[in-house]
């Protein structure tokens, strides 16, 4: 009988005091193959490298030409690497040698184009893993711990750190990715300087292409690099555990490779624990801050800002749970040049972005499921001082509340479905829910359901000084659209009535429709005088909060944005009422 054994591939190291390559003129000193140190002497000895750039490049001068020594399937575990100053850091560099430097690692010296190579695709049963050293330790209760991340860094003008195109089954592991420079490549006047070329900075952490798939990013933060975080279409399953994309010059993830190449068929992205944040924004190096932007540009002069940003591509299906989408210079979420069949966005979060605080399109016959989510709409959020961000973060900032500020804004298709349950928004923009149709007069074969919700509406004399208002609750860009609303909480909103009906009932009745102060605990006055006022807002309903217990239990929705067990009947609303509030919580 044949019995087929799946193939096992190696293991490689890079470690501080690992060895050189061997290449074809110059013998080295570690193979590479064990995690151990080189002795001092010798060559070609059992033991790690001491530079990352040896995985792809034998220093021979010939670039990327000779290839990754890994094979796919291979696994790498990264401790560290030299610093060929003789300093104590343990960076990896990837790229060129720094600027000043007589370069041996590419070709005719060609810095920018320094690149790692497509990563070698494993296979299903066999990814390629590339690892940081404390991958198994690297996270506790889906929280990274970044102080354990290894530090791979792209610097001297580099394109890209890490190269994903046509590659699959690719898993990277518990890496920090960045670079080290503070110069700016996108937004003008530059500060604290233009990259001209004698800085150490890269300008893309990753690149995609619509041939990438079964990709896993896992325990990942991609910060600081002047372009963006990722960069380029999909083609297939990416998925994304506990990773952070937070100040990318220009953006967080841009899906545009510049010549609107679409995604493959069946793309998707999976999601979970990811973060966001202050993308368009340059970032400090070394970071000293809390909220490292040492200076942020939107479009109106050079820059951009959106965290995620779809252009003219098309993807199967998106699942987002627990994401936060914070502070970025333009929108919070992927936005409608992207076409999704099935959207999930649960348990996350986005607040304090300069454009629509969440925005999407959808493909026929598409369903979306907006579930447990907080957002607070407070697009002027940045023309104010930040916690922890330095004095003049936002000198260059203007195009506050951009799109006319809605909250939502977002388009269907026919024959669709939309439901948001067991939500809680809150803003002064001028819009909450724009909605719209992706082919006018056809979305009247689309259901548009809220069910659970809570929408407060606050009055900012800042936003719209001249037409001091509250907010809308829906504006309907196509006439077809038509909304059923159930067990919601409407306050201080300028809207009265919904297609079909009244808008606001007394609790307890068919429909249990309110306009009535939702009451959380804490809750600012319904005229804000300050930006700082919405931070850490509590979504906590208070004792005597109309939203405890006259919600609809719903299918599948068994706890609150926390993680706390819904009663039955529910509250209305993301969050159940703290124990303190004097309301017991089942566990």
């Amino acid at each position: 009988m044949l019995i087929c054994v799946p193939a096992i591939g190696e293991t490689w190291y890079v470690r501080p005091d690992g060895g050189t390559r061997s290449r074809k003129d110059v013998p080295g000193q570690c193979d590479g193959k064990a995690d151990v140190a080189y002795r001092g002497s010798g060559i070609d000895q059992h033991c790690a490298f001491n530079d990352f750039r040896y995985l792809y490049n034998d220093k021979s001068y010939n670039g990327i030409a000779g290839g990754w020594i890994i094979a796919g399937g291979d696994t790498v575990i990264v401790r560290g690497c030299h610093d060929p100053n003789g300093g104590s850091s343990t960076d990896c560099r990837i790229g060129s040698d720094p600027p000043g430097v007589a370069d041996k690692w590419c070709v005719g010296n060609a810095i920018v184009a320094c690149s790692s190579g497509p990563s070698p695709s494993g296979t299903a049963a066999q990814h390629t893993r590339i690892l940081g050293q404390n991958y198994k330790t690297c996270s506790a209760d889906n929280i990274t711990n970044r102080s354990k991340l290894t530090r791979l860094f792209g610097g001297n003008g580099l394109g890209t750190a890490i190269n994903l195109q046509s590659t699959r089954y690719v898993d990277f592991e518990c890496i920090d990715l960045s670079d080290h420079s503070e110069c700016v490549e996108h937004g003008s006047p530059a500060y604290p300087g233009p990259c001209t070329g004698k800085e150490d900075f890269a300008k893309d952490g990753m690149a995609t292409n619509n041939r990438s798939a079964d990709i896993l990013l896992e325990d990942v933060w991609i910060h600081g690099f002047t372009r963006t975080g990722i960069t380029g279409p999909i083609g297939g399953l990416i998925t994304l555990r506990r990773v952070k994309i937070s100040f990318n010059g220009f953006a967080g993830w841009n899906f545009d490779d510049g010549g609107s190449t679409p995604d493959a068929p069946g793309s998707a992205i999976d999601a979970s624990y990811v973060s966001m944040i202050g993308n368009g924004c340059n970032e400090e190096y070394p970071i000293v801050d809390a909220f490292p932007a040492r200076s942020c540009y939107d479009l109106n002069d050079g820059g951009f800002g959106d965290s995620w940003s779809g252009q003219n591509t098309a993807l199967a299906s998106f699942t987002c749970d627990h994401c936060v989408m914070a502070y970025n210079t333009k929108d919070g979420f992927i936005g409608p040049h992207t076409l999704i069949s099935k959207l999930i966005i649960r348990n996350s979060q986005s607040y304090g972005n300069m454009g629509q605080q969440w925005k999407w399109g959808s493909e026929k016959s598409s369903s979306t499921i907006f579930e447990n989510n907080l957002t607070i709409g407070n697009c002027r959020r940045m023309s104010a001082p930040l916690p922890g961000a330095p004095s003049g973060y936002n000198r260059n900032l203007s195009l506050y509340c951009r799109a006319d500020g809605d909250i939502f804004s977002f388009f269907s298709s026919s024959n669709s479905t939309v439901l948001f349950s067991n939500d809680t928004t809150i803003g002064y923009s001028a819009t909450m829910f724009d909605l719209a149709c992706a082919t006018e007069g056809t979305c009247g074969s689309t259901k548009f359901i809220f069910r659970n919700d809570i929408m407060l509406g606050l009055l900012n004399p800042s936003y719209n000084p001249g037409n001091a208002q509250v907010p809308g609750l829906f504006y309907y860009s196509d006439t077809s659209d038509t909304v059923t609303a159930d067990h919601n909480i409407y306050y201080n909103l300028r809207s009265g009535t919904v297609p079909g009906g009244t808008l606001c009932r007394m609790l307890g009745s068919v429909t249990s429709i309110a306009c009535v102060n939702p009451l959380f605990v804490n809750q600012p006055a319904l005229t804000i005088k300050a930006e700082a006022e919405l931070d850490g807002f509590n979504f906590h309903p208070a004792g005597g909060s109309p939203a405890i217990g006259h919600g609809s239990a719903e299918s599948g929705v068994t706890t609150d944005f926390y993680g706390v067990t819904r009663p039955n009947p529910p509250s209305i609303g993301a969050v159940e009422p703290a124990p303190d509030q004097g309301v017991e919580k089942k566990k």
